[in-house]
């Protein structure tokens, strides 16, 4: 019998099944295949846009009154390429498919998927405003996932698609352990086939387990916490009558000079700001809408080597205060100012508005966490498919190697993944890269809530 060697684009394909095989939270997402790059090949930092559907406001009577049609996008900075790079020989290659499979193809993209799922945990955790439950404590109370299932209709959350549950395993644990007398979904386990599925459609949600939900530490405010209000000349970029931003400048005071205020990820209220239902643009519910800090520059690119996504852009200054780039902290200025970089923007009117009206010059500012700072925290997440996005693009295919290959699936998958691989003589081998390139976004932050642990 002749013997077969498994070619480059046949592992390819193969491995691109593995990769959407192993993924969790990242499966459960908006996923998008960029083919802006699928000619040239795509490189770290560059942008794709991803469309927003527009909003209406209606009016009233007879007369015609035509509304701009006004079409936003999400850019989705692909900052992360990651790779796994393994060795085999001539004689791996002539295994079957199934052993290569086994034998070193699942385990090298098993690395790549984990990769991507908990970068893309780290990033949408980070990115969500709304917080449900207390830093430290195990939410075993079947109210915080009713009422985070709430506040997703209340934003207008579609009723078509996925809504998800993503908890890590002990809190799985907990959760299941004190809903055990109604969390039973023996008569439906033969349809979940999925990868770290619990249940399906209980309490309004699909609950999955997840090893890679991040895990949070919440922030120091330094001073006394009564004391921080908004400031009306520290940058309200973040305050808008009308239009659409993603993010914002919002200028807090009454910190302690020269100290730790606020950490990416932590969330806060502003007093008298509620929010809206989008589309009917009326109060819900009688909680302060709340609001997420951000690094000034946007999330960046982990170092070679890092466990974490470790790094946020910074831009060389700020109106007030100062932002570490490696941990993620504001500090505030000599005169206790600091100018936070914020989600969502306030939108106090037009046919984005998202809260009940424009804060006072000088509104009271109330961090989450006031009193469990320093705490980590596993925070679940519960959302609709489209508050997240995940995007992919090809990698371009180098010249100049023995084999070079890409898979990519635009419709189904959403997903690119490239393989190189160069023979080396001296030991008859095989050193092999698999590549991806990815960015993920937030979509429509409203749509995901946080579940602290």
């Amino acid at each position: 019998m002749t013997q077969q060697l498994l070619t480059m684009s046949y592992i390819t394909n193969e491995a691109l099944v593995v990769l959407e095989n192993e993924l969790v939270i990242a499966n459960r997402v908006e996923r998008q295949y960029s083919n802006e790059f699928a000619q040239t090949g795509a490189k770290v930092g560059n942008t794709v846009n991803i469309r927003r559907p527009p909003r209406y406001i209606g009016t009233y009577g007879p007369p015609l009154l035509v509304e701009d049609t006004f079409e936003t996008y999400t850019p989705v900075v692909l900052n992360y390429q990651y790779h796994v790079d393994v060795q085999f020989t001539t004689q791996d290659l002539a295994l079957s498919m199934d052993m290569f499979k086994k034998r070193i193809l699942k385990p090298q993209i098993a690395t790549v998927a984990n990769r991507i799922d908990a970068d893309s945990a780290a990033y949408f955790t980070l990115n969500t405003a709304t917080v449900l439950g207390t830093p430290g404590t195990q939410p075993a109370s079947y109210k915080i996932f009713s009422d985070a299932r709430a506040y997703l209709a209340m934003e207008a959350c579609p009723t078509e698609g996925e809504k998800n549950c993503v908890l890590d395993p002990i809190t799985m644990s907990a959760a299941t352990d004190a809903f055990k007398g109604l969390f039973n979904p023996q008569a439906k386990l033969g349809e979940y086939n999925d990868k770290g599925m619990i249940a399906k459609e209980w309490a309004g949600l699909d609950w999955w387990e997840d090893q890679n939900v991040y895990s949070f530490t919440t922030g120091t405010n330094t001073g006394t916490a009564s004391a921080f209000t908004l400031y009306a000349t520290g940058g309200t970029g973040a305050l808008l009558s009308t239009g659409w931003a993603a993010s914002g400048t919002l200028g807090v005071q009454g910190f302690t000079a020269s100290s730790p205020v606020a950490t990416v990820g932590d969330t806060f209220t502003i007093a008298g700001v509620y929010p809206v239902n989008p589309q009917n643009r009326r109060q819900y519910g009688r909680s302060l809408k709340q609001f997420v800090v951000l690094p000034p520059g946007g999330f960046g690119t982990p170092p070679n080597g890092a466990a974490t996504t470790g790094l946020f852009y910074s831009p060389a200054t700020l109106l007030n205060g100062t932002f570490n780039s490696n941990n993620g902290v504001y500090s505030s200025d000599g005169s206790g100012f600091c100018s936070l970089t914020i989600a969502e923007a306030v939108i106090y009117g037009g046919q984005f508005q998202n809260v009940t009206a424009v804060p006072s010059a000088t509104a009271a500012i109330v961090f989450n966490n006031s009193a469990t700072a320093g705490t980590v925290s596993p925070q679940g997440l519960v959302f609709h498919k489209y508050a997240y996005a995940l995007a992919f693009a090809d990698l371009p295919l180098p010249q100049g190697v023995e084999m070079a290959a890409r898979a990519y699936d635009d419709e189904d998958v959403g997903m690119s993944i490239r393989m190189v691989t160069q023979y080396t003589i001296n030991n008859d081998s095989e050193p092999t890269r698999a590549d991806v390139l990815y960015g993920p976004a937030s979509l429509y932050r409203s749509l995901g809530i946080r579940v602290a642990g």
